[in-house]
């Protein structure tokens, strides 16, 4: 029924940094016990598969000694726990004021909510919200000495019974009611993250996603309509989630040296106005489909640390580039945000 993976983006954001760097003086590039990608160099020798091209780079990498200490485990997973609970507490204080306002329902009840007024992109904002969940919460217990497997694991788990609770909350107010069709959402988004685990090479495409205030939120702001249900969270038509490609591991080996590695290639989906910007009502929005080549901000130069963190978030939204939209109208866009 609604998305909320703007404000899960920046509080799970905030959750991500504060685990990497914890791990700033680490003596490896990937968390504990992690089947590290190899280099751009070696998948230029023909697979896609890392384990393939060479079976040393699935290796388990040598243990952090500072997970040897009990002092530092527990450190760190008490950060993991402070970290797990305050991502709660913050996101929970949101739905809490946000969405479970309004007129109770009768009764437990279940609502299909697809290809309504805002087309589906609200499912895309779930699929999100379950990837980052899971892909942030692994990274988090990894980094506070937990086992891979383990790891991934309570995330996925984790993942899953906290959007699960949302529904469940949601199906007491006669507005919302319990949406199976988020819930396959979510648990799409929380597949992949895991697959990702498994499969290194699906980490070489990632959900992305852009954001511009629509017509109808800039209107809000400007006070020409009056404050209806449009905020960041349901500013679907402001919002574009992407599928984002590297290109270069896919091409013909000898035509990878010709494309610039930073450079991906994204399909995305968004929507036209679903909220009237002149009356601040809701109507029946259009698809909008567009192609983009966009820039991959986890291939910035630079391997510090910290810097590596932020280029991996970064990496994960999809920066402003020109794009091709397909649908509902062939058009070429020079700068879309």
């Amino acid at each position: 029924m609604r998305s909320y993976s703007a404000t899960l983006l920046r509080s799970l954001t905030i959750a991500c940094c504060i685990a990497a760097t914890t791990q700033a003086g680490a003596q490896y590039a990937e968390p504990v016990g992690v089947r590290a990608v190899p280099a751009d160099s070696a998948l230029m020798e023909g697979s896609l598969d890392p384990c393939v091209v060479n079976s040393a780079a699935c290796a388990v990498p040598p243990v952090d000694t500072r997970c040897r200490s009990p002092q530092y485990r527990t450190v760190s997973r008490v950060g993991a726990a402070a970290t797990f609970i305050g991502a709660q507490a913050v996101l929970w204080r949101y739905f809490e004021n946000a969405w479970w306002s309004g007129e109770k329902a009768k009764g437990f009840f279940f609502r299909a909510d697809w290809d309504e007024d805002m087309r589906d992109q609200d499912k895309f904002g779930h699929f999100f919200g379950g990837y980052h969940l899971t892909r942030i919460g692994d990274a988090v217990l990894r980094n506070a000495c937990i086992s891979p497997n383990k790891a991934i694991v309570i995330s996925a788990v984790y993942a899953t019974l906290f959007q699960l609770q949302i529904e469940m909350w949601d199906a007491r107010f006669a507005k919302y009611g319990f949406s199976y069709a988020d819930l396959i959402a979510n648990t799409a988004g929380m597949t992949y993250a895991v697959a990702q685990r498994k499969y290194p090479t699906l980490r070489r495409i990632k959900p992305t996603i852009s954001y511009s205030r629509s017509a109808a939120m800039r209107a809000r702001d400007a006070g020409r309509i009056p404050d209806s249900e449009i905020r960041t969270s349901l500013d679907y038509s402001g919002q574009t989630y992407w599928v984002s490609a590297e290109v270069d591991p896919f091409l013909p080996p000898e035509a990878r040296k010709y494309w610039p590695a930073a450079v991906r290639f994204s399909i995305g989906h968004s929507i036209t106005d679903w909220i009237d910007p002149v009356t601040g009502q809701s109507k029946r929005a259009q698809r909008k489909i567009l192609l983009s080549l966009d820039l991959d901000a986890s291939k910035l130069p630079g391997e510090h640390p910290v810097w590596r963190t932020v280029k991996n978030t970064l990496s994960y939204i999809r920066l402003p580039a020109p794009a091709l939209q397909i649908t509902p109208s062939l058009d070429a866009i020079g700068w879309y945000k």
